[in-house]
């Protein structure tokens, strides 16, 4: 697996990180949407302690990730013609007798 080493800042404070090939711009990004939320509630909030400031910004975004609806895998879209494929495989398992529905009632 190829590795390439990058520097972020946060809160005023560089890091410097191992990431797998590819994940640097993500990482990037992260790392300045933290700093950005570090930076709002220091200055709307007045709090200068980076400890408390790194806090709140966790709390925001994991708040944010926990509230927000699944997101849908990018790029993926279920062709309609597939539905009528399989709701006619379903129809010919039905007229030779074989049950599409599991134990509960409940069709997979």
């Amino acid at each position: 697996m190829n590795e390439s080493s990058i520097q972020v800042t946060i809160a005023g404070r560089t890091y410097p990180l191992t990431v797998a090939e590819g994940e640097a711009k993500s990482v990037r990004d992260a790392a300045g949407r933290i700093d950005e939320l570090v930076q709002r509630f220091q200055k709307d909030y007045g709090v200068s302690d980076r400890q408390d400031l790194l806090a709140m910004a966790a709390l925001q975004l994991l708040s944010d990730l926990q509230n927000s609806p699944p997101a849908e895998p990018a790029g993926v879209e279920i062709p309609t013609a597939l539905f009528d494929d399989l709701e006619e495989i379903r129809s010919m398992l039905a007229q030779a007798g074989i049950s599409t529905e599991d134990k509960q009632g409940k069709t997979p």
